[in-house]
């Protein structure tokens, strides 16, 4: 019995001595905690914290800009429509081109994904949406593309209608022959005259002169002073260069305005140079030979124009230097009539646009032929016809393809939002009558500016043709009183 009581009491004893031990422990392991935390904090306190960015404050920033952005409902709220953040830098060409398939959203979704989160978290007003699907994903090519197909135009072929009356009434007439066209492109020729570039005036001018004497003669193209520029170190390139663009044949529309076309005014005027070279051209040549020189100044290469103009006309009888001068001041219209009267021939003064068109009469008859070729010339505006139809759709369809981009790219956000239970199924249907409301907004000013183009364009075309045939009518008239 008393062994028992000895056993009990030692297994006591051996009990309470290992919580003891086990107190120690969690006792050693808390006050561990406490260091490591107590270092933690230290460490912490050392490390210098970034700042944090506020996000909302940004996002309230945005929110107030897309509140009070307007969501257009004319042609005139469209075209003040600015591209949205995420797609302003998408190249025009893509974002106006044809695509098969949906746009899609490209790099900016994710980004765009947790803009439209803070959108809908806000509200679920559809109108508010909508204005942040502008802003973020609008279309920015709206501007540009109704620009374009506003300013859309036809050079609508028109064949030069002379008056022959005035040169009818001379006795002497002598027929011009070879017609050699003289046309300055020095760097004077970049100035304007009523709003129009010098330049692009006299090649219209020489174009149409080209057309009306091609058909009974010869036709060349000599161009001085478009080489080099008008700085000294360029003078003489420039002054030295002359060039034929146009050989001497007869008038091919195509190959003469391609030829004027890629003529550019650049440098100096040696007027001097270009008669030598016409007159050095037609040495061997036994026929008639006329220089119709357009300039809009006096020689500034330090040639002697007037001793080649009167080389030029010693060589025949029949040759002569006809000289227009366009918009010139009193020197240089001094200087060219004196160059003319050397050359046998005439100086005609165009003050004006009216006026350069107008001198063309005073130095040639038309033929019968000619009148009676004005309105078959007329054919040639069939095929430019299909031309502007091809390139007034190609630009009206921009406005559209670039819609259709934009309502792809608003869908994608739409699928966003309801997959990700942003917005309520009545919120989605009001969204999606917004983007079908804006995509009919855009396809009606598109036909609507189709249409006015047309019009307006084929409203130019029947202008002509009534001046070609009032012209006619009235020459008819001339030839029956004349019999």
């Amino acid at each position: 019995m008393m062994r028992k009581w000895i056993f009990f009491w030692l297994f006591v004893l051996l009990l309470l001595g290992g919580c003891s031990s086990n107190e120690k422990k969690e006792k050693q392991i808390d006050a561990n905690k406490d260091i490591t935390t107590n270092e933690t904090n230290r460490v912490e306190d050392n490390v210098e914290k970034e700042p944090v960015v506020d996000a909302k404050l940004e996002f309230d920033e945005e929110s107030k800009i897309i509140e009070n952005l307007t969501i257009p409902t004319t042609e005139k709220e469209l075209l003040q429509q600015i591209g949205g953040i995420f797609t302003k830098d998408v190249p025009y060409e893509e974002e106006t081109k044809q695509r098969w398939g949906n746009f899609g959203l490209g790099a900016y979704e994710g980004e765009l994904t947790e803009k439209l989160r803070q959108v809908t978290k806000i509200t679920q007003d559809s109108t508010v949406i909508f204005q942040a699907l502008q802003y973020y994903i609008g279309s920015h090519a709206y501007e540009r593309t109704i620009t374009e197909l506003k300013g859309f135009t036809v050079d609508w072929y028109e064949p030069y209608l002379p008056e022959p009356s005035e040169m009818e009434e001379k006795q002497n007439f002598v027929d011009p022959g070879k017609a050699l066209i003289l046309l300055d492109a020095s760097s004077s020729m970049l100035l304007n005259v009523e709003g129009k570039q010098k330049m692009s005036v006299a090649k219209i001018a020489a174009t149409r002169f080209a057309n009306t004497i091609g058909n009974t003669h010869d036709v060349s193209l000599i161009v001085y002073g478009h080489a080099g520029t008008q700085n000294n170190e360029d003078k003489q390139l420039s002054c030295t260069t002359i060039d034929e663009v146009y050989p001497l044949q007869s008038f091919d529309p195509e190959k003469f305005t391609q030829a004027i076309e890629g003529v550019q005014a650049r440098g100096w005027t040696p007027i001097a140079n270009a008669i030598k070279a016409a007159r050095e051209k037609m040495t061997d040549s036994k026929d008639n030979v006329t220089l119709y020189i357009i300039s809009d100044g006096a020689e500034t290469c330090g040639g002697n124009p007037v001793a080649e103009a009167k080389a030029f006309a010693k060589e025949d009888a029949n040759r002569s230097v006809n000289i227009i001068g366009f918009n010139v001041d009193q020197a240089g219209e001094n200087s060219l009539k004196e160059i003319a009267a050397a050359g046998n021939g005439e100086y005609i003064s165009a003050k004006t646009i009216d006026d350069l068109n107008n001198s063309i009469k005073k130095t040639w008859v038309p033929s019968f032929m000619e009148v009676a070729s004005k309105s078959n010339s007329l054919l040639k505006q069939w095929e430019q016809s299909f031309d502007e139809m091809k390139d007034r759709t190609r630009l009206a369809d921009k406005i559209y393809y670039a819609s259709i981009n934009e309502k792809s790219r608003f869908y994608s956000a739409l699928n966003i939002m309801s997959a990700e239970k942003m917005i309520t199924p009545e919120t989605s249907k009001k969204l999606t009558e917004l983007i079908e409301n804006k995509a009919n907004l855009v396809l009606n000013v598109r036909n609507k500016l189709d249409k006015q183009k047309m019009d307006e364009n084929e409203t130019n075309r029947q202008q002509i043709i009534e001046r070609v045939n009032e012209w006619s009518n009235r020459m008819n008239k001339l030839r029956e009183n004349q019999k």
